[in-house]
């Protein structure tokens, strides 16, 4: 009996010992894939023509930093083929600016991005946008009666099925809270976007960003968001489990696919004062 108890004592000592061990994964991943942060954005009130672009690539898990592109081709045409061309900030490595953009209601624009010797290309139509009617606050919302709600009121205009995309920006979150809604619901009636936290305070202030968009950036931003939700971290950084194609294809090499999608949109904008 002692000889066995004494067989269990080593082994049991076996076991844990081996546990403590620690084990070194090399972790791989794909290589790097472009990324195009092409969302041009027609704010209500301006002429629209100061616009932007980000490139970058996909970066490994515990990358600190996203690593931008330089020294690429970006332009975009009209349907008369009109050329804007995007030069790259000589401060601001990745950042592409146009300051003579031209936006049209119901123009269609084509982006091209040259990098590496390889071309990509998307379009997209710029369809005009509602405006935000009022924005009103309530401030016993969520289980325990502390959240912050911010709704944000509009007009749609019932004459098509409309798509429309919320952004919030606040001191509580590193990225915006977007929401994606559509009209199936409330065509040709007023509707609301909401925003919630328990974390904001009296004194934060809110930009809200309001804007209708295609079916497709619709459908996109939808997926992307529904993928993003829970995450720490942003869309693209890191790459979420399933590899989401935007509207920008490959035009040299179609297995080389990249990330990202090229928008164009009015909105409206404002920055609301919780109180």
């Amino acid at each position: 009996m002692k000889n066995l108890f004494l067989i269990i004592v080593i082994f049991l000592g076996f076991l844990f010992s081996s546990c403590e061990k620690v084990i070194d994964v090399e972790l791989t991943g794909e290589p790097p894939r472009l990324v195009i942060d092409a969302a041009l954005t027609w704010v209500k009130g301006t002429d629209g023509k100061n616009q932007s672009i980000i490139l970058s690539t996909t970066s490994n898990y515990f990358d600190s930093e996203v690593p931008k592109v330089s020294g690429a081709t970006v332009y975009v045409n009209n349907t008369a083929n009109a050329k804007f061309d995007f030069i790259e900030e000589s401060t601001a490595k990745g950042k592409y600016t146009c300051a003579n953009f031209n936006p049209v209601i119901g123009e269609t624009y084509t982006l091209t991005v040259i990098n590496n010797g390889e071309t990509y290309k998307g379009h997209e139509k710029l369809v005009s946008s509602t405006k935000i009617e009022n924005v009103e606050q309530t401030s016993d919302l969520g289980l325990n009666r502390n959240e912050y709600g911010i709704k944000t009121s509009f007009q749609d205009l019932g004459t098509q099925t409309n798509f429309y995309l919320f952004s919030y920006t606040s001191p509580v979150s590193t990225f915006p809270y977007l929401e994606v809604i559509d009209d199936l619901f409330f065509q040709g009636n007023k509707a609301f976007g909401l925003f919630t936290s328990d974390k904001l305070k009296k004194g934060d202030v809110v930009e809200i960003k309001f804007r209708e968009t295609s079916e497709r950036y619709f459908n996109y931003m939808k997926i992307l968001t529904s993928t993003a939700a829970g995450g720490a971290g942003g869309p693209f950084q890191p790459s979420p489990s399933s590899t989401i194609r935007g509207n920008m294809v490959n035009q040299t090499n179609v297995k080389n696919f990249c990330l990202g999608y090229f928008s164009i949109t009015e909105l409206d904008r404002l920055n609301y004062t919780i109180k």
